[in-house]
């Protein structure tokens, strides 16, 4: 899986800028806010994507998240950096939205769309013979993301957060409020069942 820069890390000019903005919103001004949605809301929308494998619960989620970032930024600690706690709260907003939606037994599979494919993924797909490599990378992805579907809302965003984020097993323990060695159990349950599934194709 293609890993993305870390978002969490920031350089120290925009650390400033950030939280500047950040007091300012505080103080109930929505164009600050609306600065702060502008700077990370393609990556909470990808998150959120990771998490739903579909477009429009994305942008319901990514809307959801901001409704409550808005609402809750009075209790946002300063010591704590503020796209983490955006983090986390899209994450929160995300696994609600899963069980909401499992709940109304509305689960599907995820349609369209593009998603980071593991490098093996990708390389199994190229040596493929000529004629057959776009039917061959189909029919991985669509098993990829079949398996992804497939997991619990939990084991997707820490499998999400880890191989599209690229967020440390610390940085996701923060986020998902657990121990870095729950982190781990759960990624490695989740890349062994990509193996799973791939293995019956490769």
């Amino acid at each position: 899986m293609t890993h993305t820069s870390n978002p969490v890390s920031e350089d120290a000019s925009e650390q400033v800028r950030i939280r500047r903005l950040v007091q300012k919103a505080r103080g109930g001004d929505e164009d600050a806010f609306g600065e702060l949605v502008k700077t990370y809301h393609q990556r909470v929308y990808s998150l959120a994507y990771g998490l739903s494998g579909r477009a429009d619960d994305a942008h319901e989620i990514a809307q959801q998240t901001w409704i409550k970032a808005w609402q809750k930024l009075s209790s946002f600690k300063e010591d704590a950096g503020f796209f983490t706690w955006v983090y986390r709260v899209a994450s929160n907003t995300g696994l609600d939205y899963l069980r909401r939606r499992a709940r109304r037994r509305e689960e599907e599979l995820p349609a369209g769309g593009e998603w980071p494919v593991d490098a093996r993924v990708e390389r199994a797909a190229s040596q493929a013979p000529r004629p057959d490599r776009e039917a061959e990378r189909a029919e991985l992805m669509k098993v990829f993301e079949e398996t992804l579907a497939e997991l619990s809302p939990e084991h997707r965003l820490a499998i999400t957060l880890r191989e599209v984020d690229g967020l440390s097993y610390e940085q996701i323990a923060d986020v998902m409020k657990c121990r870095k060695g729950t982190v781990m159990s759960r990624i490695f349950y989740a890349r062994r069942r990509m193996q799973e599934r791939l293995r019956e194709l490769l």
